[in-house]
């Protein structure tokens, strides 16, 4: 073979893969999908564990299974054996994937949206224990059958949920540095360990079985919490938020049927959304509660418009914004004869539906004598 030809054997056969710096592959890496990352692994030798450094993982049914939740070719709904494989399949392949994950750096996020209950727990356990010990920032679990299965005209089966605990987030040798935490169709265990979520600012809690107690000790256990979301929680009934420790500044409640009291109290709150049934609200100390969202829905939504409109000018006299959606007509809501000035509020959003033709405005004069100081009026019909 001839010096030219060894020379053009040698250059094909190089691996200028291999020779990047670190620094420069891990970027290379975390511009792609997790699912593309480990694809990687068969470009060369030395590639084989680069996809390791991959510093966010999401687990769903199309990066593991490769399907697509609502694809054509699943239109017709799996039966639960069906399921129940593609459940052992998709475990299986997050085990050996979050093995190799292990010799790998930091883990930013944990994503895992499957339809997965109790009997999995010792799996999804090991696989937040892994991204919490690696300094994982956000751990999102979404195990609602709707992200994995089609469900249309099909009953649910029994199905007994995975048990999230707070203690998988309370190891006494790692440094806490989880922020964003969003849960999904679970149950809730909390640990009074006062302080040991010190790093959360934001917390979502949708359809998750948690009771009054174990929220309580939950937000104790992140003083630093800034923004909690309670969506469809059915086991809630009485919410007291005084402790004056908390830096709670955003709430938003939605949906949570048996609901019955809400306890404002934390000095940092300035938004409060609602969405529901109308419950008795107490806003102990909130002086900086400025922006209010509220949409009640349920037989007693009329009081609820009317309090919105009247009772709320004396209990929240810090309020400027109010953004009210009435579905019911403003003709329906029974208004006050005296006037209580809501003296602060700046800008007022109507949202009526639905809105009757026969309806002359009367109630704008009302509005227009209790928000003295509005300096903007949208009304959305």
């Amino acid at each position: 073979m001839g010096l030219h030809q060894k020379s053009t054997r040698t250059t094909a056969t190089k691996d200028f893969l291999g020779v990047l710096p670190d620094g420069i592959l891990s970027k290379i890496i975390s511009r792609l999908t997790l699912k593309e990352a480990v694809r990687t692994s068969i470009l060369s030798k030395s590639w084989r564990a680069i996809w390791t450094s991959h510093p966010c993982l999401l687990f769903d049914s199309a990066s593991i299974l490769g399907n697509k939740i609502h694809s054509k070719s699943m239109s017709c709904c799996f039966g639960e054996p069906d399921r129940q494989l593609q459940r052992l399949h998709f475990v299986e392949k997050v085990d050996h994937l979050m093995h190799q994950r292990r010799r790998g750096l930091r883990i930013d996020s944990l994503a895992i949206h499957f339809h997965l209950g109790k009997e999995f727990a010792s799996h999804i356990s090991e696989w937040i224990e892994c991204a919490f010990a690696k300094g994982a920032e956000i751990i999102d679990l979404d195990l609602s059958e709707s992200c994995s299965f089609k469900v249309d005209n099909v009953p649910l089966a029994e199905f007994e949920r995975y048990t999230f605990s707070c203690s998988l987030l309370a190891s006494p040798n790692v440094r806490c540095t989880l922020k964003h935490l969003r849960l999904t169709c679970c149950n809730f265990d909390s640990v009074p360990t006062p302080g040991s979520l010190a790093s959360l600012t934001t917390a979502e809690l949708r359809d998750v079985n948690i009771s009054d107690q174990q929220l309580e000790n939950f937000l104790l256990t992140c003083l630093r919490l800034e923004n909690l979301s309670l969506l469809a929680c059915t086991n809630l009934v009485k919410l007291k938020f005084s402790c004056p420790k908390f830096r709670l500044k955003i709430l938003s409640i939605q949906n949570c049927p048996r609901l019955d009291s809400i306890e404002l109290g934390p000095e940092s709150l300035t938004t409060f959304e609602y969405t529901g049934e109308l419950a008795t609200f107490s806003f102990k100390y909130a002086p900086r509660l400025t922006d209010m969202y509220l949409s009640f829905t349920g037989h007693n939504r009329q009081d609820g418009v009317s309090s919105a409109l009247s009772r709320f000018a004396c209990d929240i006299p810090h309020l400027r914004t109010l953004n009210l959606v009435s579905v019911l007509g403003m003709k329906t809501p029974e208004l006050p004869d005296k006037v209580l000035n809501f003296t602060n509020v700046q800008e007022l959003i109507l949202t009526v539906f639905p809105f009757h033709d026969e309806d002359k405005f009367d109630w704008i004069i009302y509005v227009l004598k209790t928000f003295t100081s509005l300096r903007s009026l949208q009304l959305n019909i």
